[in-house]
């Protein structure tokens, strides 16, 4: 058996992106800037993916894609984009956290849990916390946080300050301990990454929301009565 070969998902976040790995290394990557397009947009970028590296869709090994926290229109476009795809296929499909996949990002020599921080509206930030290296094993799982609290919540629970990442980190007025386009953002490239290390079984591609979408049912009043 040939090393593994990957494709990665992520629409989570304001940047969607498709991503090929093999053996864990990063084959190729694309990118645009309207997730809530992304229904249009996703195949004809992997299909890019695939004729840049002339791989066949049957090379491909696994699919990994973001299940969140981010966009609710983003990412039930890319979950069921990876679903049909890893069908049509017959490969593994695993979920992953968008900020796991962040935390993956920062490279393992760096010591230290990471906790990655992204803007969730109304007045909260999503957050969650991981060990460094591979697999980026859970510390603290995914939830929203208030700004005001959300520094000395996590400092709390760990014991001592993390390794801070993310794009979220200006609402915390923090600057980030490591920087970098897949530690910022979710990125399919880390996706990729954890979408070969993990187990499919464990991972199932599956939503996390955390929270619902915010909308709410108008008051319409009693039925009439007849």
């Amino acid at each position: 058996m040939g090393p593994v070969r990957v494709l990665a998902i992520d629409t989570s976040a304001n940047r969607a992106s498709v991503a090929l790995l093999e053996a864990g290394v990063l084959v190729a990557s694309r990118e645009h800037a309207a997730p809530k397009q992304s229904a249009e947009r996703l195949v004809p970028l992997i299909a890019e993916l695939l004729a840049e590296t002339a791989w066949p869709r049957s090379s491909l090994a696994r699919l990994g894609v973001a299940v969140g926290p981010g966009s609710f229109t983003g990412l039930r476009i890319g979950i069921a984009c990876a679903q049909g795809l890893a069908l049509g296929l017959g490969v593994p499909l695993l979920g992953v956290t968008s900020l796991r996949a962040m935390a993956r990002a920062v490279p393992p020599e760096i010591p230290g849990p990471r906790c990655a921080v992204l803007d969730a509206r109304r007045g909260e930030v999503f957050v969650a916390v991981h060990e460094a290296g591979p697999r980026a094993r859970e510390l603290l799982p995914p939830r929203a946080l208030p700004v005001a609290s959300a520094r000395t919540t996590i400092e709390s629970e760990l014991g001592a300050a993390p390794l801070w990442i993310g794009s979220g980190l200006s609402l915390l007025d923090l600057t980030p301990s490591y920087v970098s386009a897949a530690s910022h953002e979710p990125h399919a490239s880390a996706v990729g990454l954890l979408a070969e290390e993990l187990e499919p079984s464990e991972h199932p591609p599956l939503p996390v929301y955390i929270r619902d979408a915010g909308a709410t049912l108008p008051n319409l009043g009693a039925p009439a009565r007849h």
